[in-house]
């Protein structure tokens, strides 16, 4: 299923300085986190580094025509652009986990991959709400690379008592 932006509120339309307290953050609401290019070198360097097998650091005799990055990879690129834009923005405790992670196609050298997310549920407690939202990468064509949901441990601005 694919993020719809137009079901909820932008969340970049808010104040870049204001930070998003669990009670700031609803069903629905969504945010484009920019884009990054991955070359070549890159993919062969973090797969040498952290992945290396061979259809990330030799595409000679790729299925895919040539090297394509890791999972991994892919998440760290995504992570890349969610920190900066999202994140950052949060009155975060932690990250809390990633669900149902998919790889629908791959991310080939010169891609430029573009980050969004929706926030599809906000499980309020009393000092603090796990905040689900899901995330997605598409590349300059289009094709969803990347799809997950992530849960951020995000506090409230007015905790209650228990």
């Amino acid at each position: 299923m694919s993020v719809q932006p137009h079901e909820g509120r932008d969340l970049a339309s808010i104040d870049a300085d204001r930070i998003l307290y669990a009670e700031d953050l609803a069903i629905g609401d969504w945010m484009s986190l920019g884009s990054v290019k991955v070359t070549r070198d890159e993919i062969i360097h973090f797969a040498r580094q952290f992945d290396p097998l061979p259809i990330h650091i030799d595409g000679t005799e790729s299925p895919f025509g040539d090297v394509i990055a890791s999972g991994m990879h892919t998440l760290a690129l995504f992570a890349s652009i969610s920190s900066r834009t999202f994140i950052a923005r949060l009155a975060l405790v932690a990250g809390k986990g990633f669900d149902r992670m998919r790889l629908p196609h791959p991310v080939r050298p010169g891609s430029v991959l573009t980050g969004s997310l929706q926030v599809v549920e906000v499980r309020m407690g009393p000092r603090k709400a796990d905040v689900h939202c899901r995330y997605e990468m598409v590349d300059q064509n289009g094709d969803l690379v990347m799809t997950m949901l992530g849960i951020q441990v995000v506090r409230r601005r007015h905790p209650v008592d228990d």
